[in-house]
């Protein structure tokens, strides 16, 4: 080995190990915190549609309904730890707020809050609650429904053009699924802050092909078939179910 090589490999092996030392200072940082508050919660006598945050991304699910001290506005929060919620009663509670930093994590910021004390647990429905906290931008990217449809009647031309000039289902509706309260599957609609349909309880259940009416055969899907199931509406009647019954955003109506 001539000396221009080898100190060219002294070189390389002295800034693999300034690189090795850097990375190490940064893990042996570890988990710091970064902030740590205590304040005083409000939280609404039930949980409601919101939409919270998790390793980097938004998704739907039942949150609590909080206002924060000085606060007349509602607003989402996730777990609370040490905080056995009762529905149908409004909660004082104080809670402590730590801020984490860890970069040798996935989501290296994060945030976790623990309940202090329960001040006062009051039976009542709590006033101007939302019917969800779902912010515009979160279901606007909802795609709206869509369904195809086919029918078998003697009066088939005449339900054709029924199921043309009035839908089945509420086509200017914003539709999402989400885990409740013990994992029930729930469906809402929302077109804005006012007009919801739901949230409503799905029973799902699975079902081997020949279970299927014969009937559902008449308008096959245009993907592979993966399996076959039912879902079951537990607290709306049956036109309601009619109009959640979909999967992303498309819906085959046939009579059973």
């Amino acid at each position: 080995m001539n000396t221009k090589d080898f100190f060219g490999i002294l070189l390389m092996a002295m800034f693999a190990v300034v690189g090795l030392t850097a990375c190490s200072d940064d893990d042996e940082e570890g988990r710091k915190v970064t902030d740590y508050k205590e304040y005083v919660l409000t939280v609404a006598s039930e949980k409601i549609p919101g939409v919270l945050w998790s390793d980097g991304f938004n998704y739907l699910s039942e949150v609590y309904a909080v206002k924060q001290e000085q606060s007349d506005e509602w607003s989402a929060c996730g777990s609370i730890a040490g905080f056995e919620f009762e529905k149908g009663y409004e909660y004082q509670i104080k809670i402590g707020e730590t801020s984490y930093l860890d970069y040798s994590m996935g989501t290296p910021a994060w945030t976790e809050r623990e309940l202090l004390e329960v001040i006062s647990k009051d039976k009542k429905d709590s006033e101007n609650l939302p019917l969800h906290l779902i912010p515009k931008a979160y279901y606007d990217n909802i795609p709206l429904p869509q369904y195809r449809y086919a029918v078998e009647a003697d009066n088939k031309e005449l339900i054709e053009q029924d199921l043309k000039d009035n839908s089945l289902i509420p086509l200017d509706y914003h539709d999402m699924l989400y885990r409740g309260e013990d994992a029930i599957l729930k469906c809402i609609a929302l077109q804005d802050d006012n007009k919801v349909l739901g949230p409503y309880i799905i029973q799902t259940k699975s079902k081997a092909p020949e279970e299927m009416p014969e009937s559902y055969k008449i308008l096959p899907p245009d993907a592979q078939i993966a399996g076959y199931g039912e879902w079951a509406f537990l607290d709306v009647d049956v036109r309601t179910m009619i109009e959640f019954l979909r999967a992303f955003n498309s819906i085959s109506i046939a009579p059973i």
